[in-house]
C-alpha cells in the first residue's frame, strides 16, 4: 500500500469516527416511565385507574396486557373494555399513550431521537363531549395533568373513564387547543377511544 493510500485511508477513518460520535447523529438513551394506566368500561370513572397494578419487573420496554385477570376484574362483558396506558420518555420530554381492546397489549417503549428544537407544549383549552354546548364539558385541567408542564409531545387518550361518560351511547370527541413555545397551533382532536397527538415539530426540524 502506497503512502498516499495509507494517508487517505487514515483521513477517511477519522472522518467516519468523528461523524459517528457527533451530537447530531448520536443515538439518545431514552428512559421510559409509567404515568397512568386505566382499564374497564366507559362508565367506570375513577375506578378505572389501575396504575398501581401495572408493574415492569424487568424494566423497559414493557408489555402491558389487556387481560381482565391482571386487574382483578371478574366481569364477563369484555366487548367494550379498553386498556389505556400513558407513559413518559426522557430526555425527549414526551408523553406517549396507547389504547387497546381486551386481549391485546400495550408496549411501553421510547423510540426516536431528540427533536431538533424541543418546543414546549402549553394547553390553552380542552373540551369533551358530543359537540353541542349542553353536552360538552371543560376538561382543560385533566389534559394539563396528563401532559405536564414541559412536554414537547403529548398523546392524550380520548377515553370516557378519564373525562366523563355523559350522554351514554353517543360518541364523544376530545378537542384540544395548545401552543408551542407560546405560538398558537391549529389544535388537535380525537373521537372517543382514540388518541389526540399534540406535536410541535416543524418541517424545518424534520429536514423538509
Amino acid at each position: 500500500m502506497s503512502t498516499f493510500v495509507r494517508i487517505l485511508f487514515a483521513v477517511l477513518c477519522a472522518v467516519a469516527v468523528t461523524s459517528c460520535d457527533s451530537p447530531a447523529t448520536k443515538r439518545i438513551n431514552s428512559q421510559a416511565a409509567l404515568k397512568r394506566a386505566y382499564w374497564g368500561l366507559p362508565q367506570d370513572g375513577p375506578s378505572a385507574d389501575v396504575t398501581s397494578r401495572v408493574t415492569c419487573p424487568n424494566g423497559f420496554p414493557c408489555d402491558v396486557f389487556a387481560n381482565a385477570a391482571n386487574f382483578g376484574d371478574n366481569r364477563t362483558d369484555l366487548n367494550n373494555k379498553r386498556l389505556t396506558v400513558i407513559w413518559t420518555c426522557q430526555p425527549q420530554r414526551f408523553v406517549l399513550s396507547e389504547v387497546v381492546i381486551s386481549s391485546l397489549k400495550v408496549r411501553m417503549d421510547c423510540v426516536g431521537g431528540q427533536q431538533v428544537v424541543p418546543r414546549t407544549i402549553s394547553i390553552l383549552e380542552a373540551t369533551w363531549g358530543a359537540g353541542n354546548a349542553s353536552t360538552t364539558v371543560d376538561v382543560t385541567q385533566q389534559v394539563r395533568d396528563i401532559c405536564g408542564e414541559d412536554s414537547t409531545r403529548c398523546q392524550v387518550p380520548a377515553m370516557a373513564y378519564i373525562f366523563g361518560n355523559q350522554d351514554r351511547g353517543v360518541q364523544k370527541m376530545l378537542r384540544i387547543r395548545f401552543t408551542c413555545n407560546g405560538q398558537t397551533t391549529p389544535g388537535q382532536q380525537s373521537m372517543e377511544n382514540g388518541v389526540a397527538d399534540l406535536r410541535c415539530e416543524r418541517n424545518v426540524d424534520l429536514g423538509f
